[in-house]
């Protein structure tokens, strides 16, 4: 709902066919939550309706989509069509669930519906249930971004390794370097933006995965390496960039969010 601040849905949604591949990936999951929850309403399975709710926010929303989405709404400008996007999703996604959990927990629903933009019923009780939508070419999208979510633990575990040798403290401390073959070089070459789903300064995609040195941390097809990022850290998005102090009217920040201060924010 925060996030939702600036958002009105009748101006600045994102139409499905400008999203992100991620962005549309989340859509997906929710459409799946959709339709399991209102199947258990059905069968009165609340405890199926719970955890499949539960689940979703604990690990689709809180640990995976909510964290990497970060970056974007707090840095880039406010109409920034990649912060619109993220916002898009979230108005979907806290619209859908709070229909879905009204019959459970009514009185909390209607206090959240008070609060979501652009909404014209009154109460969420005179709503009706979300209806599943259907996408395009969504088992290739699942596949993709379920393939990505296993290299992205694998990834995460050599971080946490770096972060207990002291290696580094924080990930945006981190530069990962990867070492990959056959489909994970594959998948990794065609997913922009690796920085950011990573939550690391800077990757770069190196060998194939025969090619790593003895130190890297090895899993199936990919082999990961983590040292310091090079560069200073930039104030505004924390990130450890050799940019930092090029612009001389901005010299404690990053060349992106210098450009983003002077042209939409001066």
């Amino acid at each position: 709902l925060g996030n939702l601040h600036d958002f009105d849905p009748d101006v600045h949604r994102v139409e499905k066919s400008a999203l992100k591949s991620v962005d549309l990936y989340m859509l997906v999951r929710l459409n799946e939550v959709i339709e399991k929850v209102k199947a258990a309403y059905d069968a009165y399975q609340f405890s199926t309706v719970y955890h499949t709710i539960h689940n979703f926010c604990t690990i689709d929303l809180s640990a995976f989509y909510l964290d990497i989405a970060k970056d974007t709404l707090y840095i880039k400008h406010a109409d920034h069509p990649a912060r619109r996007a993220i916002q898009t999703v979230l108005y979907e996604t806290v619209v859908a669930l709070t229909k879905l959990v009204s019959p459970i927990l009514c009185h909390t629903a209607d206090e959240v519906w008070e609060h979501i933009p652009g909404v014209k019923e009154e109460s969420v009780q005179l709503t009706d249930m979300p209806e599943v939508e259907t996408f395009h070419d969504v088992e290739r999208l699942k596949a993709t971004w379920n393939a990505f979510m296993n290299v992205r633990s694998d990834v995460l575990k050599a971080l946490e390794e770096a972060r207990n040798a002291k290696v580094i403290g924080k990930s945006l401390q981190a530069q990962v370097t990867l070492y990959a073959s056959g489909k994970t070089r594959e998948l990794l070459e065609n997913i922009a933006d690796l920085d950011k789903l990573f939550i690391v300064s800077h990757v770069e995609i190196d060998g194939d995965f025969e090619d790593a040195p003895e130190e890297a941390m090895k899993f199936s097809e990919l082999a990961v390496v983590v040292e310091q990022a090079e560069g200073e850290t930039c104030e505004r998005c924390w990130v450890i960039s050799k940019t930092v102090g090029e612009n001389e009217k901005h010299p404690t920040l990053c060349t992106s969010c210098a450009e983003t201060v002077i042209n939409y924010y001066e």
